[in-house]
């Protein structure tokens, strides 16, 4: 398995309930595109955690475990900083509890019980690939320059995070069950379930702005996805990288944007990340993993 340094931290900033409804720079699509987002984080992270903690049992390299137990804080960390801005949400007005819900209910109530663990790892390896290249976009580009600063400072966590931990699911995977076509099953089943409640998402929040059928929040998101970003030929391109029999997620270094952010938000005037101290063996590290609040 790949070897790199994956640090829990938790994100310390606290948000303001006067954050900016569209607090993207303005722009209302790409906000709700990541207020979506942060609503099927605390869920996803969940799965995350129960997936990698049935494969911990049947992982007998110490590195290996210390590493997946990493991953699963770092994980649980985020599902806790963005649950924490639901609360501004709902002081914005907006009604998303019947969202979450049915998507609970879609994944994690029907689907995760009748889908096999290696079905699930590989499912878990693909969303962290998406995760990842987004990751990837949104730092590169620095598409969120504008955007307010706390919430700036919650995604860019993070999506840099993500990149710290990308190889993880994809390595258990490849020790466990590497067989190509359970890679290409996992992506077939993710691939069209994130974009479709990503855009169901995004589409019920802009619809309580009244700016559904805005033709300047359209404008917006096509030059989110064509020709300001371009998200959707990179995000093509990504998928197909991931698609390539030979692929893994660090023949893209792009770690230096990880430290970037995090370098820059531990060591700011008022710090919006403090590390979690880890200690002891593997052994006890799967201990801890395994006491991770799911979601």
């Amino acid at each position: 398995m790949a070897r790199q340094e994956i640090q829990p931290r938790t994100f310390v900033a606290t948000f303001s309930q006067r954050t900016p409804r569209h607090w993207c720079g303005g722009d209302a699509a790409l906000t709700h595109i990541l207020n979506t987002y942060t609503l099927v984080v605390p869920g996803n992270e969940g799965y995350y955690i129960r997936t990698l903690r049935r494969c911990l049992p049947r992982l007998d390299d110490r590195e290996a475990i210390a590493m997946v137990s990493r991953f699963l804080q770092q994980e649980g960390q985020h599902g806790a900083g963005h649950h924490r801005y639901w609360s501004v949400l709902e002081l914005q007005g907006y009604r998303f509890r019947r969202f979450v819900r049915g998507v609970d209910a879609l994944l994690y109530r029907f689907l995760e019980p009748i889908t096999p663990l290696p079905v699930r790892l590989s499912m878990v390896a693909c969303v962290e690939h998406v995760n990842a290249y987004l990751g990837h976009e949104f730092l590169a580009q620095r598409i969120l320059a504008e955007a307010d600063p706390d919430l700036r400072a919650l995604f860019e966590w993070h999506f840099a995070e993500e990149i710290e931990h990308k190889h993880v699911a994809f390595d258990v995977l490849q020790r466990l069950w590497p067989a190509y076509p359970l890679r290409l099953l996992g992506a077939a089943l993710v691939l069209p379930l994130f974009y479709l409640l990503m855009t169901a998402g995004m589409a019920y929040l802009l619809w309580q702005d009244r700016l559904l059928g805005s033709r300047a929040t359209w404008r917006q998101f096509g030059r989110h996805l064509f020709s300001r970003d371009h998200m959707l030929r990179r995000s093509f391109e990504h998928v197909r990288n991931y698609l390539r029999p030979r692929f893994h997620p660090w023949q893209l270094d792009d770690s230096a944007l990880a430290r970037e952010v995090v370098e820059r938000d531990r060591s700011a005037a008022q710090p919006r990340l403090r590390e979690i101290a880890v200690t002891g063996g593997a052994e006890k590290e799967a201990k801890v993993a395994r006491g991770v609040e799911a979601g």
